[in-house]
């Protein structure tokens, strides 16, 4: 890309941690940039009181394994230099399988990758690392942790080439011959911009065609801290439990599609509380003792990898994240800044048809 086509204003819809990624990489690069949140910073799946952070092993050739890979490096570089006021850490993570034949499969996996990575453990060394009886052997991730959203989100868009604009939501947009956009906010006012970023979790919308992009409705639950009950690893498999942070354990999380309630249920509880006995089966055996954690709605796809880069000329996106928001986007968030101004490394170009949001282009 020439110089002459390096944006010289961007307004990227959405204030999460998609939106706030791709706006400070940008603003690293010394373009400014509007931020349009139509709720407050951090309101959706961004907004979780705390999430997990970890890389997805698959195989060498997983897409999302690799994704979750470069998500985590680009995370754990930036917490060194930038996270000190942040609070998260790099606990480590338990990862258990559905079977005996997907244990096998990642434990191929596992052999070609240093133990400071991923190692297979038996349950007795899984019982060890967690200070807790698990349920099954399984994988030790060392590079997995917990971190809390909303101050990393606040921390990119303190960004001083960064401006933020909350409680507006962007109403229509076009764009005339020369691909300058017109953005009229529903408070009445305009602004103009020659790169606009869809990074809100449903804000595809804004395109001329659908997108497949589905709702997904995730709930956690709640477990208070007890004494003498320690937890040291994150737990996963078809969902999770962390370390006590502020003193809880955050158990999830439900995945719902197409389902818009928005108050927490009893039912969703029960079924976090299954999931519990699945990761720990000696952890908490009253489920008196759990409370309902906070409702959210997260975008998804159906090949669960996110949509990131060109829809048309000036217009982008960075959506449907999904569950793995956190690990994931704000790698993409500087993949995509580094694709808009054309200084995309050789080695990632494969990224512009894995990730390209045109794929889900409804016929």
């Amino acid at each position: 890309m020439q110089a002459s086509k390096i944006p010289t204003q961007v307004l990227v819809v959405g204030a999460g941690i998609a939106g706030a990624s791709v706006a400070y990489a940008l603003a690293q690069r010394n373009i400014p940039v509007t931020v349009i949140e139509s709720n407050h910073i951090a309101s959706g799946g961004s907004g979780n009181p705390v999430v997990v952070i970890r890389p997805e092993p698959g195989g060498e050739h997983n897409p999302i394994t690799t994704l979750t890979t470069l998500g985590m490096q680009w995370l754990v570089q930036w917490l060194a230099l930038h996270g000190q006021a942040i609070p998260h850490e790099l606990c480590g993570a338990i990862r258990m399988t559905r079977d005996a034949l997907r244990h096998q499969k990642l434990a191929q996996h596992a052999a070609h990758y240093a133990a400071e990575w991923i190692a297979e453990v038996s349950q007795e060394q899984a019982n060890q690392l967690s200070a807790n009886k698990v349920a099954d052997k399984g994988f030790h991730l060392p590079v997995a942790g917990w971190i809390e959203p909303i101050p990393f989100v606040q921390s990119l868009l303190t960004h001083a080439r960064i401006q933020v604009q909350v409680g507006v939501k962007v109403t229509q947009l076009q764009f005339d011959e020369k691909y300058v956009a017109t953005i009229t906010l529903s408070d009445g006012s305009v602004r103009n911009a020659d790169c606009v970023i869809l990074a809100s979790a449903f804000s595809d919308t804004l395109f001329s065609s659908s997108l497949a992009i589905d709702s997904a409705r995730g709930q956690l639950t709640i477990l208070p801290e007890k004494v003498g009950r320690t937890l040291d690893k994150i737990i996963c498999r078809d969902g999770y439990i962390t370390p006590a942070i502020r003193g809880i354990h955050t158990i999830g999380a439900t995945i719902q599609k197409d389902d818009a309630y928005s108050e927490a249920r009893t039912t969703d509880d029960q079924e976090n509380f299954q999931r519990l006995q699945r990761l720990l089966p000696e952890f908490c055996l009253d489920m008196s003792e759990c409370q309902s954690g906070r409702v959210a709605f997260r975008a998804v796809t159906q090949d669960r990898l996110p949509a990131v880069g060109r829809l048309a000329e000036g217009l982008y996106a960075t959506l449907a994240h999904g569950s793995r928001g956190m690990t994931c986007a704000p790698w993409c968030g500087e993949w995509l800044a580094s694709m808009i101004v054309g200084e995309a490394a050789p080695e990632l170009e494969q990224w512009r048809e894995i990730l390209n949001p045109l794929r889900l282009v409804l016929q």
